[in-house]
Formats: structure tokens, sequence, C-alpha cells
């Protein structure tokens, strides 16, 4: 089994120790060490175990053959890139990078990768086991032809607010940020849509001109189906509580949910193993809550306690590093997300009309 030494740069996204936790379940793997020029590398480095480098210093470890990258949005291209030319695979925590362009540069940076080297982005809602079971279940066919899908998501009240989510070179606010978990999720069941139709705006009730609240009402045009998409920043509930994906098809219907996992099943009749009706499936209730209740002291979010879906995750990351497995969250579906995020916001810059989203790389 090869050995997988994994090195930080930049640990102040909540995200970082999500990874840390879940990587070190598994076995012939090790995280030794991580770098960020943030005043609490310290803390976090002495709480999680690692040692406290430069970035020169993870990247020139000749011992470490695999990076997380958890800076800044505007940094994780070039962090990526260089940890690529230095011989490591790389995860990238979600969104990939400030802006649609970023993405392009890291899909073209995979493209030209030494054989062995992976890259994957943080996009791991999508393998949420309620996300992955609709999608073998739309695949075989089990509610016929899908004809219209409906899709919420949301981030915690307050969160359009902090500086996390207001970084002046990023392309936008929570839609692209947070929003995009969602439309990750739909790109990976449904592929990726010809156009999009949007509104994306502020309350001015419950934003000030310094916030990038990103409340949004999406048409993603497909040339055989009506998809929507609607996201706000203010839900009051946990973390990916409220988010719903519906699909409606011509012998039936799936609904499903994030956190906890939730699977609703209906068929006009028995067909797949399922029975005429519904048929539900809800993750326990006694699952961890998303977030951990004490301060978290190196990112200004909330620190995870739920990391379930972080265990396939990085699983896949050690797989296709180990064995050659395809990745579990490709750099090609998180350009495709960032394509779509940005031609929701040139929509709304005109008013809502119909922008195609690019394709290829």
């Amino acid at each position: 089994m090869e050995p997988i030494i994994v090195g930080l740069l930049g640990i102040t996204h909540p995200h970082a120790s999500a990874r840390v936790r879940a990587l070190r379940e598994i076995e012939g793997v090790e995280v030794v060490a991580a770098a960020d020029d943030d005043a609490r590398l310290a803390y976090f480095t002495e709480k999680y175990g690692l040692e406290a480098r430069t970035v020169d210093g993870v990247l020139q470890d000749e011992r470490i053959n695999a990076v997380m990258v958890h800076s800044k949005s505007r940094d994780m291209v070039p962090h990526a890139l260089r940890a690529l030319d230095a011989g490591k695979s790389v995860v990238v925590e979600k969104p990939g990078g400030g802006t649609a362009e970023d993405l392009l540069r890291l899909r073209r940076a995979e493209a030209e990768a030494k054989p062995g080297q992976v890259v994957q982005v943080g996009y791991n809602v999508r393998l949420a086991q309620s996300v992955s079971r609709a999608k073998e279940l739309i695949e075989q066919g089990l509610i016929g032809e899908v004809v219209t899908v409906s899709a919420r998501g949301a981030a915690l009240v307050g969160e359009h607010e902090t500086q996390h989510l207001n970084q002046p070179a990023d392309m936008g606010g929570v839609l692209w940020i947070l929003g995009c978990h969602m439309i990750d999720s739909l790109v990976r069941m449904f592929g990726a849509p010809e156009s999009v139709n949007a509104r994306v705006h502020k309350s001015p009730k419950l934003s000030g001109d310094s916030s990038r609240e990103d409340s949004a009402a999406v048409l993603l045009n497909y040339p055989d189906k009506s998809m929507t998409f609607n996201f706000d920043g203010h839900d009051h509930l946990e973390w990916f509580e409220s988010s719903r994906i519906s699909v409606y098809g011509t012998r039936g219907m799936i609904e499903l949910g994030i956190l906890p996992q939730k699977l609703r099943v209906y068929v006009d009749e028995d067909r797949g193993g399922y029975p005429a009706g519904w048929t539900e499936w809800t993750q326990s209730h006694f699952t961890p809550p998303f977030a951990r209740t004490e301060a978290n002291k190196f990112s200004e979010l909330p620190e995870l306690e739920n990391i379930s879906n972080f265990h396939p995750e990085m699983r896949g990351w050690v797989d296709s590093i180990r064995t050659g497995a395809p990745v579990v969250a490709p750099v090609s579906d998180a350009l495709t997300v960032a394509r779509i995020v940005d031609a929701c916001y040139r929509s709304e810059k005109e008013r809502g009309a119909s922008i195609d989203v690019e394709a290829g790389a």
C-alpha cells in the first residue's frame, strides 16, 4: 500500500480540520505539516499535531506526495500549480479559485500534470449517499423520463457578512462560495445546462453595501427538462438541513436531502425493488450536528462536527492516487460550476437575460 504523506497550504478555511480528521482514519495516510502566513497557524498545528512550516517548506519536502489547499480563494490556484510543479497530487477546497478563469487555469494545469498526479476539487456534498443513490435510480430509469427538477440551497444566517464570503478578488459572494455545492450536485446528476437565466439580489433590509448576499433565483436550461434553483443566505436551520433536490419523472419522483441525508421515492407501480407509492429513507437523526459548539480559533466560521461527506471525499482522493481510480470531484465539473455561476452574475446584469454556459477546456 503506497503511503500518502500530506501537507496543507492554508488553514483558515474551516474545512481544513475536517479533511485532516477524515484522512487520519485511512490506513497508510499521514498528515504532517501545514503552512500559512496567518498568525493562527500555530494554534491550528498545535491542535492537530502538525509541523508549522513555510509554503516552500511543505513543497520542497520530498516525503510529502499530496497537498491540500485551504487558502483564500484567490490563492487556491497559485498554490495548486506550485504543488503540481513540485510533483504532488492536490485537493483544492471548493470552489477551487476566485473566478471561472482560475478554474480554467487549474483544468489546463491538470491536463499537463505528470502521470499519477491527481487533482481534485473539494466538492463533497455530491458524495452524500442520498445524492449518489438518487443519481443511480434516475439513470436506471426508475421514475421514467425526467421532466422537471427543483433545487433549494441556503447558507447560515449571518454568514453573508463574514470576511470569508466578501473577498474582493472573488467573482461573487454567497452564491459562488456556498451555493456552488448544490449547483455541483446538479451537475453531477444531470450534467451542464446549455444556458441560464438568473436574478441575483440583496435585500436592503438584511444586507449593507459591503455584503455580497447573493439571494438567487436561477433557471438552468436543458434541451429535455426544466430545472430551477433558488438560494439565499438567511437560513436558521443547520447547514444543508433545508437543502433539497426534487426530481419529477413520467413514472414517479425522487426527493433528496443533504443533512441529515434523506431519500423519498415514489413510483406508480412496483418496480426496481420499490413498491408502488412512497418509500422513505432517513439517515439516523442522531448524527453529529453540523458545527462544533466551541469557538473556532483558526477561522471566523464554525469548525465542523459532522464530517460524514468528507469520508468518501478523502477515500476517493487516496484511492485515485493509489490505484488510478476516477476522481470523485474532477476539475472539469468544478469548471462547469464556475461557468454556471459566472453566467448567473452576467444574467443578473442583463436583468435575467439568457446567458450561454461555455463548454470545453
